[in-house]
Formats: structure tokens, sequence, C-alpha cells
């Protein structure tokens, strides 16, 4: 390319005609931007729409027919526990005194079957969704850790961090996020409550924290970590009200000294349970 001259008037760019008709077809960087956050948002929308989908069709009966379980693997604690495990994915649960659970290999989800006591889920996200299943209950996971707890009073799930929803296949799913706690059953969803952290670090402690617990409900938390059956000798036991913190670990030396907390007689049986039973 030759200088120009002094003088000499700039020659017209020849090009320029077809840069601008190429500005006009192709996007600026901010729109391009602008595009890929909003493509961004409609994939979480249809994520969490699938999502809540998968827990619809598993509660109405569908997902099992599209989903079979291929291999199912029970989990035993014994009494006394916890006990720290890491499932294929990843992710871990943490398992308490006397629990049983099964946890199961699907092609399109992963599950988990809570027969009875006490797990923490730590979830690592995953294409498939983490669903656990107790008592005619689902729990679908969104990015968390929680609670659930399943016995003869319910399935009790608590979040501490992240979201789940939780269902039962009758009417919507309710969600459900850190700092909060709900008892469900197969036949209907609580209410949200409010919960604070440290109640929910409490187990995982091995602490049992009681506040005016009716005896009826503390004996289960209690029958958890005691290899001995418990009984209550009547309905009238069983509305006596036990408060404080006992070590979960020291379960059969408080049963003990049940008698000195509470106006209750402990009798073992011929068997080696033990029956509380209220003093006249």
């Amino acid at each position: 390319m030759s200088a120009r001259k002094p003088g000499e008037q700039p020659q017209a760019d020849p090009l320029a005609a077809f840069s601008d008709a190429l500005r006009e077809r192709v996007a600026s960087r901010e729109a391009l931007l602008a595009e890929a956050k909003a493509m961004t948002a409609r994939q979480r929308k249809v994520r969490k729409g699938a999502g809540a989908t998968a827990l619809a069709l598993l509660l109405a009966g569908g997902l099992y027919g599209v989903d079979p379980a291929w291999h199912t693997e029970p989990v035993q604690v014994a009494v006394g526990g916890p006990q720290a495990i890491t499932l294929a994915d990843g992710s871990r649960a943490l398992l308490d005194s006397g629990t049983l659970l099964h946890v199961e290999w699907r092609l399109r989800s992963r599950q988990i079957e809570l027969v009875n006591g006490q797990a923490r889920f730590n979830v690592v996200h995953g294409a498939k969704p983490f669903i656990v299943r107790s008592q005619g209950v689902a729990v679908r996971d969104i990015g968390t850790v929680f609670d659930v707890r399943s016995d003869v009073r319910g399935v009790q799930v608590g979040v501490l961090e992240g979201a789940v929803e939780v269902g039962n296949g009758h009417g919507p799913v309710q969600p459900l996020r850190a700092g909060q706690q709900m008892l469900a059953s197969a036949s209907g969803l609580g209410a949200v409550q409010s919960v604070p952290r440290e109640a929910l670090e409490a187990w995982p402690a091995a602490l049992l924290r009681f506040d005016g617990t009716p005896l009826r409900e503390a004996i289960v938390d209690l029958q958890r970590y005691s290899e001995q059956p418990l009984h209550l000798a009547d309905a009238r036991t069983g509305e006596l009200r036990l408060s404080g913190e006992f070590d979960s670990r020291q379960v059969p030396a408080l049963l003990e000294r049940l008698p000195a907390v509470l106006p209750v007689n402990v009798v073992r049986g011929a068997e080696g349970g033990l029956t509380i039973g209220r003093k006249d």
C-alpha cells in the first residue's frame, strides 16, 4: 500500500458498506451476554419444572414404571451410631443410631428409602434428581443439606441449607427452605415451622433435647438409642412431660435415673424390656 501524499483526501473504504450491514446482522457483545443470561434463566426454570414433574410422577407411581430399581443395598446402623456413609455419586449421609435405609440404583433418578430412623443428607449436584422416600412421603433435594426422621410419629423433614420439596401424592408439593421443618405423612403435610439451627444440630452432636415433651413422644427418641424394648404402662404415663438435655450415648443410665426426674417406676420384664409406669 502506497503512502498518502500531503493534502490528499483519504479514500473511502470500499468495505464500509459491508461492515455496516454486518453490524446490523450480528448482535453486539452486550446483546449476546444478555441473551446468554436469559437462556440460562430459561434452562433453570425448565430443570426446576422437570424436577417437580419427576416428584409428582414418583408420588403418583408413574416414575416407578419408567425408572425401575435394578439394585438395592440395605444399610443398617447398630444401636449406638451414628455412622457416616458416602454414596456412589459422592453425596454423603450421616445415619443415626438404629437407622435402616435402602440405597437404590435407578436409571433416571437417585433414590433412597428411609425405612426407619434418622439421616442427614449432603447432596452433590447431578443431572438425576435425588429423592428420599419414607411412609408414602417423598423429599426431593434442590441442592441442599437436610434431615429426614421416620418413626411412628410420621416423617419429619428439616433443612439446614438450600431447599427441598416435600410431597405425598395428594395436592401440590411443599417447598422447605433453610431453617424450616415439617412433619408429614401419607395422609397429609403438616404446617411449615421455623426451627433454630442448633435444634437441627443436636442429634449429630449426640444430644437429646426435650422441652416439656410428652413422655409418649420422648420414649420414641429414647428407643432409638436403647437395645432394650421400652414400653409405657398406660396412657396416663405418656402424658408426663420431660425436659432437659441428655447425652444420647448414655440413654441406659438416663432410664435408670428416670424415677428421680419424673414420678415413675421403671420395671424390667422377664424378656429384658423396660416398662415405665406412673407412680400412684
